[in-house]
């Protein structure tokens, strides 16, 4: 008897299984992937800490929550691995679920996982029964051998309950692509999503960077001088400075006089987007934008107005007075932006 109920319950769960195979595709999967991502480097390019035999697989899917089990995914990575060609098992990165502003060496994939808005499940703490959709990510660092013309893959979910599930995949499911924005080909307007992700770094940029430091703390550490690197830096990466998800990748044309002669810098910017204040929030209603791009706008005005005055030796007056606001308000509104992304990871 006990054998009876051995091979039933292994035929139901291989039932079960094969319900979420095939690229998770069908109508009740309860994962369904959207795109299989393989970046692609360029030979003795360098990327992150990987070797040059490693890369980076982005699996991006829709988690469909249970019509009436509640979900609760699990902390650990391992529960959402992947293994290919039935040998090399992968787990997929930590997502970053806070974002530090401080002096850090985030990696590429950690930028494109806070910044791309989608979530990393095991951050999920509950997904209610018959709630929506959660478009959700993961990240692998795997030998780029893994990869050829014959690849076979499986991504499994085990002991997240509803979401239990296999989901096989092919080398004919993997799209290769240059930079991690790409992956927004999935989206029904890519170039919105790309703009909206890039902003997460034009804040960062413009909050904590080199000349400024961390969220201005520096800013009169030198006195005059340092103020002014300050704006003169922030004011060109804001006016013209072209983003990625993952960072400033060069400066537009108009930084060039409307002729960019530089061939890496033409390199670098291509096929990304400018920015477009109302798209970004278009995509992140929520976001103090309008307040953050504001409290910008008054200090690069007020800010050399009032060094201008301190420099001749008077008062800065209220030009000094709305710079110093403007500044505390950048911090304040930055930090909101920056933390609403990282929330997506979430699923807020």
């Amino acid at each position: 008897m006990k054998r009876v109920n051995a091979l039933l319950l292994a035929a139901i769960l291989t039932i079960s299984l094969a319900a979420c195979s095939g690229g998770g595709k069908e109508e009740n999967a309860p994962i369904q992937t959207l795109g299989w991502f393989l970046l692609e480097r360029q030979e003795g390019e360098a990327l992150d800490e990987l070797t040059d035999q490693e890369t980076y697989l982005i699996h991006i899917y829709d988690i469909i929550p249970d019509e009436s089990e509640n979900a609760e995914p699990s902390p650990f990575e391992s529960h959402y691995s992947i293994t290919l060609n039935e040998a090399n098992t992968y787990e997929p990165l930590s997502a970053p679920a806070s974002f530090d502003l401080g002096y850090t060496d985030p990696t590429d994939a950690n930028y494109f996982m806070v910044s791309c808005g989608y979530a990393a499940p095991w951050e999920i703490d509950t997904i209610l029964a018959g709630s929506e959709p959660i478009r959700a990510m993961s990240v692998y660092q795997i030998n780029s051998n893994d990869i050829t013309e014959d690849t076979t893959g499986v991504f499994t979910v085990e002991f997240c309950g509803a979401l239990d599930c296999e989901i096989a995949f092919t080398s004919e499911d993997i799209t290769s692509i240059q930079r991690f924005d790409d992956v927004f080909q999935i989206e029904e307007d890519p170039e919105a999503h790309m703009i909206a992700a890039a902003y997460f770094q034009r804040v960062r940029s413009i909050c904590n960077n080199m000349v400024n430091g961390y969220l201005f703390n520096n800013l009169f550490t030198n006195g005059l001088t340092s103020y002014q690197s300050c704006l003169s830096w922030t004011d060109g990466m804001s006016k013209y400075g072209v983003y990625s998800m993952t960072g400033l990748e060069g400066m537009s044309e108009e930084f060039f006089g409307g002729e960019i002669t530089d061939p890496e810098v033409q390199a670098d910017i291509e096929g990304l987007p400018a920015l477009d204040i109302e798209v970004v929030k278009s995509i992140y209603p929520d976001l103090p934008v309008d307040a953050f791009e504001s409290a910008l706008d008054s200090w690069l005005t007020n800010g050399p107005l009032a060094l201008e005055a301190l420099s001749a030796g008077q008062d800065a007056g209220e030009a000094g007075v709305l710079a110093d606001a403007a500044v505390e308000n950048m911090k304040t509104y930055g930090l909101q932006i920056i933390d609403g992304y990282a929330a997506h990871l979430t699923g807020e």
